[in-house]
């Protein structure tokens, strides 16, 4: 969301720019993008142990790896705000939000071509595939009784 975001911030602040007196109209569009704020940080914590999970399946290190992937996100929090600060004060808000927007394609395009849910054009294994898979390891579950 975040490219998405600095997106449309580019536009708007452009157009703020633009005007000699700022809308109220405009100044509380400038502010709804924040609802992309949220909408992306509500998807990101649940995909984040998820794919924390994936990194991790079968090591044994699911919580280290969540504690290094952890302080990677929260040195990149803390750099972003830094330099989207510094942009914005020596360049402009407009500049700012299309450097940290570039910037933040990075890992987004990262994350596509390098994790294997999004390989082979989204074609994941069938579960036929994995019962196969996994039928070694296949214990009957009791069944809980049917009330009726």
């Amino acid at each position: 969301s975040v490219p998405i975001r600095c997106f449309i911030l580019y536009i708007l602040t452009g157009m703020k720019d633009a005007q000699e007196e700022t809308s109220v109209v405009l100044q509380v569009i400038i502010l709804s993008t924040q609802i992309f704020d949220g909408v992306g940080a509500g998807v990101f914590g649940t995909m984040y142990i998820l794919v924390t999970s994936d990194i991790s399946a079968g090591t044994g290190r699911f919580s280290l790896t969540l504690g290094l992937t952890t302080a990677a996100m929260s040195i990149g929090g803390t750099v972003s705000g830094y330099l989207g600060q510094a942009l914005a004060q020596d360049h402009g808000y407009q500049n700012a939000f299309m450097v940290i927007g570039m910037l933040s394609c990075v890992p987004a395009l990262g994350y596509l071509i390098f994790m294997p849910e999004t390989l082979n054009g989204g074609k994941t294994a069938s579960m036929s595939v994995i019962q196969e898979h996994d039928e070694g390891d296949v214990k009957e579950k009791p069944q809980p009784p049917a009330f009726v």
